[in-house]
């Protein structure tokens, strides 16, 4: 029996990959009237971590138009509880106390549910979505316009020709891999083991619907309410420590949480109601994201630790600066435009504007006088609401915030030389202790 011949499609934008990216500009650039191919590995709904979108996502949902409908179905979300690991230092972020008002609120997403939504609404909006099909080769050039080719779970092959290719494939990063542009944050090298939980508490109100955040001597952990009344809890901490409990991810989260009293806690009487998943080493940039006839979005371009729940929002907003672009850059009324690589220097160089703030605050976190200013703000020059903006999700701060935002990371580093407020006393739960089940 002959084999099955490819099915042979043309496109202007062919996309890799749908999720928060991938849909995102597929859906704007179908809206926008271009042809759209999007090829999706898997089958949605698939599990995926990553549950805490930011404010400023959601004039980004409100613009799909699947704003009501993430409403409908998800937690809001109206800031965040830090907590030290013995509970007696507490910090609220509050988004409505930012210094931009008109972004008060986000919500916890079941991802599944979420990244299921964002794709429907692309192929509602008129792309042609490729669901279990695996790209197994791509070839892009702003003369010749890109070539890809899909398998499929049945077997079958799927060859696409369009003018220009955008890789939102996630941490599996297709371009960037082959052609060795990934590059590992060295002091963000952290993993993570998570799972869901049923019987964890919440605070009574609005704030039940907030992630918490209890706070380490080596790492931290999430708490972040669900639907359905489950939560996803999840340990971070230094990979290669993680790895060295040689421990099963199971036992190694069940002893983190035992020895954390906070955390302790708040699950004490839940049930753990899924498999325990892993993530290790996933702080990274790429030293090319505009390429020739290709552009990296969301993952595929950058990964940042989730420390302050910014992986969707710049996942989805890469996503938007690139179909507007792009969506110029194609042409109208017969006209080829200009898809050279020159034209997408702005966009690579905003991209990396945003992940600069967001990694700026992170490795911050990771060092020694951060969280003794952080977790005990002053209230002057409104630094304070300041931080909150950009961790609402600012990515392009005013010359005002910006300002402020300088002026915190000076407190910081006067906290390490001064000790003006007492350092905060953390606990570590990846450490040998004595009877400890995690080996020395």
């Amino acid at each position: 029996m002959s084999a099955r011949a490819p099915v042979e499609v043309g496109a202007d934008v062919c996309v890799i990959g749908g999720g928060p990216a991938g849909s995102t500009a597929a859906a704007l650039l179908a809206t926008a009237g271009r042809s759209v191919a999007l090829f999706e590995k898997e089958i949605f709904p698939r599990f995926h971590i990553g549950e805490s979108l930011l404010p400023y996502n959601m004039d980004l949902l409100r613009r799909l138009g699947i704003l009501d409908r993430v409403a409908e179905r998800f937690v809001e979300k109206w800031g965040a509880h830090l907590v030290s690991s013995d509970g007696a230092i507490t910090r609220d972020i509050v988004f409505a106390e930012g210094f931009v008002p008109g972004h008060p609120k986000a919500y916890q997403v079941l991802r599944s549910s979420f990244d299921e939504l964002l794709l429907r609404n692309a192929a509602d909006r008129g792309a042609r979505v490729y669901e279990g099909h695996a790209v197994i080769e791509a070839t892009h050039s702003h003369r010749d316009g890109c070539a890809v080719t899909a398998r499929g779970r049945d077997g079958g092959t799927v060859r696409c020709r369009a003018r220009f290719l955008l890789d939102a494939s996630g941490r599996d990063a297709f371009v960037a891999s082959r052609r060795g542009l990934r590059d590992m944050m060295p002091r963000l090298r952290k993993a993570a083991i998570f799972a869901h939980y049923e019987g964890v508490p919440r605070t009574p109100g609005s704030a039940g619907g907030n992630i918490v955040l209890v706070l380490l001597r080596d790492g931290w952990f999430w708490f972040i309410p669900l639907p359905g009344g489950t939560t996803s809890v999840g340990l971070v901490g230094e990979g290669a420590t993680l790895r060295r409990s040689g421990l099963p991810p199971e036992s190694l989260l069940e002893e983190a949480l035992r020895r954390c009293p906070a955390a302790r806690d708040r699950t004490r009487v839940a049930r753990r109601v899924s498999t325990v998943w892993t993530a290790s080493d996933y702080s990274y940039g790429c030293r090319r994201i505009a390429g020739d006839g290709y552009l990296l979005l969301g993952d595929a371009a950058a990964f940042i630790d989730p420390l302050f729940s910014t992986g969707v929002w710049l996942a989805m907003s890469s996503a938007e600066i690139a179909a507007d672009m792009l969506d110029r850059a194609l042409g109208r009324d017969g006209s080829r435009g200009d898809l050279t690589p020159a034209v997408f220097a702005a966009y690579e160089k905003k991209v990396r504007r945003h992940v600069r703030i967001y990694s700026r605050i992170v490795s911050r976190f990771y060092q020694p006088g951060f969280l003794d200013v952080f977790l005990r703000p002053g209230e002057r020059f409104r630094i304070r609401e300041a931080v909150i903006s950009l961790l609402a999700g600012m990515a392009d701060p005013t010359p005002p915030v910006r300002l402020r935002l300088w002026c915190f990371y000076l407190v910081i580093r006067m906290q390490r030389l001064l000790k003006f407020n007492p350092p905060v006393p953390l606990l570590g739960v990846l450490e040998p202790a004595p009877g400890s089940p995690i080996p020395a």
